[in-house]
């Protein structure tokens, strides 16, 4: 399935090369440049830049878009696409007078959440330890695990009252946890200090994609049995 692509905005902010004198007049270029200089694969952001005279007019030249990098491809008219993550920089040129370099970051998509190992955790509820729920998050353009994706854990169950009786390692009932190089996200249950254990806790992962959409396999949730 081809994957939409869809647009970022942008914010106008003068990007203006140090040059002398060019073609037509030119001696400066201002680019608009995203909000955000960071998008997925597929996404895409439509550049503009306006040739200005040593007066601050604008001069009607024809303005090319260069990038080395095979992370970013850009149009003759402006339209930057992700195509693989990495880091790349963009440029506006008029004849051999260029712009300052634009940066973005091209991520790969968070496509899903996957348990890793089994759901259903048991600890001894005499000597309570940690209980390590863990998820990976995977992309599949280009296939393979998602780096630094905040993951968010929440205990669903039991509630928490004015002294919870379990907690997270943040010592609250809700922890973000970016994933490492492999993907993976792990956050540790512990018995509150004082407390005793209840027969059943309940944590649910979530994540969400960098325009806000909710990442496949959100809502599943770990069930830690203290026996």
């Amino acid at each position: 399935m081809r994957r939409a692509c869809r647009l970022l905005p942008l914010l106008a902010v003068v990007a203006c090369s140090n040059l002398e004198e060019g073609q037509g007049g030119v001696v400066a270029l201002e680019i608009q440049t995203p909000v955000s200089p960071t998008l997925e694969v597929g996404e895409q952001v439509q550049l503009s830049a306006r040739a200005l005279d040593a007066d601050g007019e604008t001069v009607d030249a024809a303005v090319e878009w260069l990038t080395r990098s095979a992370a970013l491809s850009i149009d003759a008219a402006g339209l930057a696409t992700g195509v693989t993550p990495g880091v790349v920089q963009v440029q506006a040129a008029v004849g051999s007078l260029t712009s300052v370099q634009i940066q973005f970051t091209v991520r790969a998509p968070a496509d899903t959440i996957v348990i890793v190992g089994d759901s259903v955790l048991i600890v001894p509820a005499a000597a309570p330890v940690p209980a390590n729920p863990a998820v990976r998050i995977d992309s599949r353009t280009p296939p393979g695990p998602v780096e630094a994706q905040d993951v968010i854990f929440d205990v669903t169950q039991p509630v928490a009252g004015a002294i919870p009786v379990v907690q997270l390692a943040n010592g609250d009932q809700s922890d973000t946890v970016r994933t490492t190089a492999e993907g993976l996200a792990t956050v540790a249950l512990t018995v509150v200090t004082g407390q005793v254990p209840p027969d059943t806790a309940i944590v649910e992962v979530r994540a969400n994609r960098l325009r806000g959409a909710v990442v496949p396999g959100s809502g599943q949730r770990f069930i830690i049995l203290f026996q």
